[in-house]
């Protein structure tokens, strides 16, 4: 059997793929702009990206059934995750008197919430708003702290202020994410993911 079947490549998320081709376009602006350090990164990113949503995980018996039953629409998120990040990287945005870490920082927590109650909802059993809420809320700040001990060890970190504003506002949109975001995509996101399987 071939690593990717015709119906592997027919579940995969369109709206990954066009977030995976503005990553590229990325690429090759920071290239043309000779940021050749910010052109690489963005590649190194996207094939990372490609890595998570290329495998075809719904055949994947090794995976827990929780990730095999993920809807692709979902694929979008890292991809889009990355995305969001590369200008404060590639152009310095993230250094400056702007909202842009901000905003970066609650968007990618809504992401990342929103894949988190796509994984708690797998199964099929809603949890209700609430209750996912509380989950994001401490699925969202290990995932804030945990990328603010990373940005410390490899010295990207600002000052204490900045720390605190930053697990603040990704946990705060990890918990919006896991509470609104998840419930109203997944739905229409198994459906499609279905429809496709048959």
């Amino acid at each position: 059997m071939a690593l990717l079947t015709r119906e592997d490549w027919r579940r995969h998320s369109p709206v990954a793929w066009m977030c995976l081709g503005a990553l590229l376009g990325c690429a090759a602006l920071f290239w043309f702009m000779d940021r050749t350090g910010a052109a690489l990164g963005t590649l190194a990113a996207l094939v990372g990206c490609l890595g998570l949503i290329l495998p075809p995980r719904e055949r994947m018996a090794m995976l827990p059934r929780r990730v095999r039953r993920l809807p692709r629409v979902l694929d979008a998120a890292p991809v889009l995750a990355t995305l969001l990040s590369c200008p404060g990287y590639g152009l310095g945005w993230f250094h400056g008197a702007n909202p842009y870490d901000e905003i970066v920082h609650l968007l990618n927590g809504v992401l990342a919430g929103a894949v988190f109650a796509a994984l708690l909802e797998a199964e099929g059993k809603d949890r209700g708003w609430r209750r996912r809420a509380w989950l994001g809320l401490g699925f969202g700040l290990a995932l804030a702290v945990g990328w603010e001990v990373f940005e410390w060890a490899t010295g990207l970190i600002g000052g204490p202020w900045d720390t605190a504003t930053d697990i603040l506002l990704t946990t705060a949109g990890a918990a919006l994410g896991a509470a609104w975001v998840g419930p109203l995509r997944l739905h229409r996101a198994q459906r499609a993911d279905r429809a496709l399987a048959h």
